[in-house]
């Protein structure tokens, strides 16, 4: 979420309370290689409140078409429909959780889990964006949260603690997954992916070995999502310094594939395939060029075969993927 040079205190407070929204400043644009590639750029919303450059962050999708957004003062809005052009002010505002305490959001079926960085534990809130439940606490700055589809559990970041937990929404309960720094994260199932010290790492999720190293990226890079189709084999990394790169896991080429933005954070796929990426006041799609997208949870057929093999132990639970518009 923050750079991991800078610490979340007074000084962001104070940010906090004179930064309420911005005025588009800059606009992240495809680059020349973008366009010729075939990905387009749409904003799906502007006009977040911000702090220290850092505004809209985790995202999550109902089953009736809205989509929920957490933000770095805290808020949880809903936006009835997952179309472009909207605005922050006409989303509604579920809960406020206080500045930092809104961070990370993940889903399993309509469950949604929420990291709140300051208080340091996991939640599990209503898909109106209202408190339910707390499900782990212990995880100091917990950051980055995203569920695992082998077992229905969450991977959470723990940032500037070198930490990533294993945590299951179910049994309530957490184990250490990897002691490194870590803030954004994405997986297939198999490895999981973490920014790093400007670096992407992945593991092997079950036998936790490191199996990649993207080298340095640019710009402080954050979010971080995996290609499929025509664009499989390659990472998709948005970077606080208002760029997107493209990743090759083979070759490890950086392409450059968007330019000119805000600070960059999160990123989240649409069930559509399409990527939703943070800037500081807004949130941009990216949509792939044709034949392409971005790995979202598998069908449910794909957990069931799963669990018939014994890897999957979260009978009952569904991790959902609409088909793509």
């Amino acid at each position: 979420m923050y750079n991991k040079a800078k610490q979340v205190g007074l000084g962001m407070l104070i940010l906090f309370g004179t930064a309420l929204h911005s005025n588009a400043r800059a606009q992240l644009s495809l680059t020349t290689t973008g366009s010729a590639l075939g990905f387009t750029l749409s904003t799906f919303a502007d006009g977040f409140p911000f702090a220290n450059s850092t505004g809209p962050l985790g995202i999550g999708f109902r089953n009736d078409g809205g989509v929920i957004v957490t933000d770095a003062p805290g808020n949880v809005r809903v936006f009835s429909t997952d179309k472009d052009g909207q605005h922050a002010g006409s989303a509604v505002i579920g809960q406020t959780y206080g500045f930092g305490n809104a961070v990370g959001l993940s889903q399993i079926g309509n469950n949604f889990y929420m990291a709140r960085q300051l208080t340091g534990d996991v939640v599990q809130i209503n898909p109106d964006g209202t408190f339910k439940q707390e499900i782990v606490t212990g995880i100091p700055r917990a950051t980055a949260v995203i569920a695992n589809p082998s077992n229905g559990h969450l991977f959470v970041s723990s940032v500037n603690s070198n930490q990533i937990w294993d945590v299951d929404p179910i049994g309530m309960t957490k184990t250490l997954f990897a002691g490194i720094q870590a803030d954004g994260l994405a997986t297939d199932g198999s490895t999981l992916f973490a920014e790093s010290n400007s670096h992407i790492v992945g593991y092997n999720i079950l036998s936790k070995v490191q199996t990649f190293d993207s080298g340095v990226i640019p710009e402080n890079p954050d979010g971080v999502a995996i290609g499929e189709g025509n664009i499989s084999g390659n990472l998709f990394v948005n970077t606080n310094g208002g760029t997107l790169y493209e990743i090759n896991t083979t070759t490890l080429a950086k392409t450059l594939i968007a330019s000119g933005g805000t600070r960059g954070d999160f990123v989240e796929v649409d069930p559509n395939g399409s990527l939703l990426m943070t800037q500081t006041d807004s949130i941009m799609r990216l949509t792939p060029p044709s034949g392409g997208t971005f790995s979202a949870t598998p069908e449910p057929g794909t957990l069931a075969l799963l669990s018939s093999l014994g890897l999957c132990s979260c009978a009952g639970l569904m991790l959902r993927k609409r088909p793509r518009k």
